[in-house]
């Protein structure tokens, strides 16, 4: 029960916070944090690792409680460590045989790269089926081939020739229709990978938890083939897979829901005739959080049907959008909501929301939603499109909806401006020329839910990080720390900023002004060590950072 006392208290804490905002001064750690914040129930289906499935967790709060680094310091050539990839975004991870073992699945395949200890040592390749002609032009003298040419443009600030790489790069397989190709992916609790290819495709494979062998392929599933000719001609690429807590795999695509089982058969579909899904899904143990171009939903499995109505415990709500012809006119890469919900409040935490941005006409808006019954007495707030919304607050810096998903630990959630101030025209585009010969997309913001005012409050902005590399930033809830990929006079750095303040606390500077140390589209993952693992084009990355070695 809240109490008068406390709710008090709160709001002296607040209004101390407030004024200690307002005249640039920073608080005390002791009253920052003032317990480990709950983190999401494990899920059981998922590998047991610091990695198992994209954004971290099934709840997708792109956070950990485990240490990240806290020296920053200037990076040798020998303190990264590299393997060549047109494109790759997060690898999962697991651990077999006393081995670390990461399966990163890039846009032409599935790469099996040993990790333990110092090592960090490709074991295998495997194209997706159909796609062994494109990947075997992604040879490794390919990729440092293109990676010579877009080092020598950058040298010369030539937006003309880093522009024109742009047609090498889809040459070698990365292209706006296979951008979104082995982004989600999983690993389960047998060892088994998952990742999304081809558009329409899900696969997978296993190395049969022995290190040494390869990894081959399980199965490759078309999920349109068992649909309705009309419907499936409607499914044109499924967008994000989670797990559910039962052992279900989600698939997400534009009109519709599907679910399989862990051998890739298609158990249940829900649609959403004329409304667009651009996003993951989060899960908790009651259901799934899925956002189309104009509703927040909750499904949940019956046993014989996916559903989101209130009887079956699931529920619905409209939240604030433009239309997709004035989001596409403005600049938007998604229709309505950019973000993959992400879940807030686990455990004894009094409230359980998820959040997202919506695409509000004028200016973007966090928005979270009860997750599960909206608490009696609970008004409609103004200007919100249900009940169901428990607060929404005006993101300072987006125009647009957002295309990173929210970040979050405890009652505090951090969102980054991914808004191209003078877009390139395509991806390779953007993520090469901004913050070098075209503005970046600058900008943080952390807010904090209130759970006894039931709002949120703005807690810090730093508008100096650049995102041009639209990376979803870690929190370390041990450090208290968020690490964030960032560029300065065009050239790459990892930051680590104070959770509590924005500040920035230490810079990982990268050893020169190559592309290669680009992060675009990853998550830099904090493994075990403290090494920081960063995806992106032309390789993936292991960091040594330096803390206690």
């Amino acid at each position: 029960m809240k109490t008068t006392r406390t709710r008090n208290l709160w709001l002296a804490v607040t209004a101390g916070l407030a004024f200690t905002l307002a005249a640039g001064l920073t608080l005390p750690a002791a009253a920052q944090e003032e317990k480990t914040p709950n983190m999401p129930a494990r899920n059981p289906w998922l590998a047991d690792s610091v990695y198992p499935i994209t954004h971290i967790n099934s709840a997708q709060t792109d956070s950990v409680l485990h240490a990240g680094p806290t020296k920053g310091r200037k990076l040798t050539a020998a303190d990264v460590m590299t393997l060549p990839t047109v494109f790759t975004s997060d690898p999962t991870i697991k651990k077999e045989g006393g081995e670390t073992i990461l399966i990163g699945s890039g846009v032409n395949g599935i790469r099996k790269i040993i990790a333990t200890g110092e090592s960090f040592k490709e074991v295998s390749f495997l194209p997706y089926p159909g796609y062994e002609a494109t990947a075997a032009k992604g040879t490794p003298e390919a990729i440092r081939a293109v990676l010579a040419e877009a080092d020598a443009a950058r040298r010369s600030n030539d937006e003309a020739k880093i522009l024109a790489l742009s047609k090498k790069m889809d040459e070698l397989g990365f292209g706006y229709k296979t951008f979104g190709d082995g982004i989600y992916n999983l690993m389960d609790k047998d060892g088994f990978h998952y990742a999304l290819f081809g558009s329409v495709n899900i696969i997978k494979t296993t190395d049969d938890n022995d290190p040494k062998k390869p990894i081959r392929l399980v199965k490759a599933k078309n999920v349109t083939e068992d649909l309705p000719p009309d419907l499936a001609k409607s499914v044109t690429r499924i967008i994000g897979i989670g797990m559910t807590y039962d052992g279900h795999i989600v698939a997400a695509a534009p009109g519709a829901i599907f679910l399989l089982d862990r051998d890739l058969n298609v158990k249940g579909t829900i649609t959403f005739p004329g409304e667009a899904v651009d996003n993951g899904v989060a899960v908790d143990e009651k259901g799934i959080y899925v956002v189309t171009s104009v509703r927040m939903l909750k499904l949940v499995w019956t046993g014989t049907k996916l559903s989101y109505d209130e009887a079956d415990g699931g529920w619905q709500s409209e939240y604030n959008t433009m239309s997709e012809a004035d989001s596409k006119a403005a600049g938007s890469l998604s229709r309505g909501s950019g973000t993959t919900p992400a879940l807030m409040g686990f455990g004894d935490d009094p409230d359980k929301l998820v959040v997202i941005s919506d695409a509000d006409k004028n200016g973007a808006n966090l928005v979270a939603f009860w997750r599960d019954q909206i608490p009696a007495g609970f008004t409609q707030k103004p200007g919100t499109k249900s009940a169901r919304i428990a607060d929404q607050i005006r993101i300072d810096f987006s125009k647009l909806t957002l295309e990173v998903s929210p970040q979050v630990l405890g009652y505090g959630v951090t969102v980054i401006n991914s808004t191209y101030p003078k877009p390139a025209g395509d991806i390779w585009g953007n993520a090469m020329t901004a913050g070098l010969t075209r503005p970046a997309p600058l900008g943080m913001q952390k807010l904090t839910w209130n759970p006894e005012t039931g709002a949120f409050v703005k807690s810090w902005a730093n508008k100096e990080i650049d995102h041009t590399d639209l990376v979803v930033p870690v929190i370390s809830a041990k450090t208290g720390m968020i690490y964030a990929a960032h560029k300065v006079s065009g050239d790459y750095q990892v930051v680590g900023l104070d959770f509590h303040t924005g500040e920035v606390k230490a810079r990982w500077i990268f050893p020169d002004d190559s592309r290669v140390w680009n992060a675009f589209a990853s998550t830099p993952t904090l493994l075990e060590d403290g090494d920081l693992l960063i995806g992106g084009f032309f390789a993936i990355k292991r960091v040594n950072v330096g803390d206690g070695k």
